[in-house]
């Protein structure tokens, strides 16, 4: 069965009463591997959402992200502060796999018009806090004679780093 048909039998054993469902991540692009899974955002109209579920469908490994209208906006809100919006870019650049009632177009158009706008403005005092966070890391990487330790250090500034890099 081939990624969209899986994501829809997903949802509709899943999740048969939701508003509108989104297929994104890497399966619905040029960097889809053997081992990509289905990443579905899923809207419904109230409980059990907010949730998050890894489950198998098939042969398909499947991470469902179940929101409500309200609660898409506030985990958003939420990541964009953070400059790192993966549930955004899902709905962004996903597949809107059905949309029973015009909340996954909605959706799909403020995705795409906070994706535009980039990241908020990085302050000041937001820099000269991550430049001293990297440079002291830098400091104890140097110091460090210790092989475990330089590779604990090594790790976490690629992560600060590409933090400071990174938009999805």
């Amino acid at each position: 069965m081939d990624a969209i048909d899986a994501a829809r039998a997903a949802i509709k054993e899943h999740h048969p009463d939701a508003r509108a469902a989104f297929l994104g991540g890497s399966v619905v692009t040029d960097r889809r591997t053997a081992m990509s899974d289905l990443d579905i955002v899923v809207l419904l109209h109230g409980p059990p959402a907010p949730y998050r579920a890894s489950v198998q469908h098939g042969e398909w490994p499947v991470e469902m992200f179940v929101h409500t209208e309200a609660t898409w906006h506030a985990f958003v809100e939420r990541e964009v502060r953070k400059r790192r919006s993966p549930l955004l870019w899902m709905c962004a650049d996903g597949i809107l796999l059905f949309d029973h009632d015009g909340v996954g177009a909605y959706v799909a158009a403020e995705a795409r018009k906070l994706t535009a706008a980039g990241p908020p403005t990085v302050s000041a005092e937001e820099i000269d806090d991550r430049r001293y966070a990297i440079t002291d890391l830098l400091d104890d990487l140097a110091g460090s004679e210790d092989q475990s330790e330089r590779l604990f250090i090594a790790t976490e500034l690629v992560r600060r780093t590409s933090e400071l890099a990174s938009w999805r």
